[in-house]
């Protein structure tokens, strides 16, 4: 569906920012999801597009990565429907 598709857009870049720092950190999916704060299955079903980033997923991002807030932004105006 198109725009599914297109909702999706947002969380896959701020997915792939989020396995970048995973990454470099040499973290499990385990240890990513205690750094943010919410269950490894969470961040699995976020990764996989099964699931949408709720406020607790991404207030764990701004606070474990602050400099990524630009990216959370770009999502919430996204979600709200504000894509400029």
């Amino acid at each position: 569906m198109t725009v599914s598709r297109t909702r999706r857009k947002p969380v896959r870049r701020l997915v792939r920012v989020l396995r970048g720092k995973q990454r470099n950190e040499q973290l499990t999916t385990e240890g990513m999801a205690r750094r943010l704060g919410i269950s490894a299955s969470m961040l699995s079903m976020v990764y996989h597009g099964q699931r949408s980033p709720g406020p607790k997923f991404l207030r764990g991002v701004l606070r474990a990565y602050p400099q990524l807030s630009e990216e959370v932004r770009a999502y919430l105006l996204h979600e709200r429907g504000e894509h400029g």
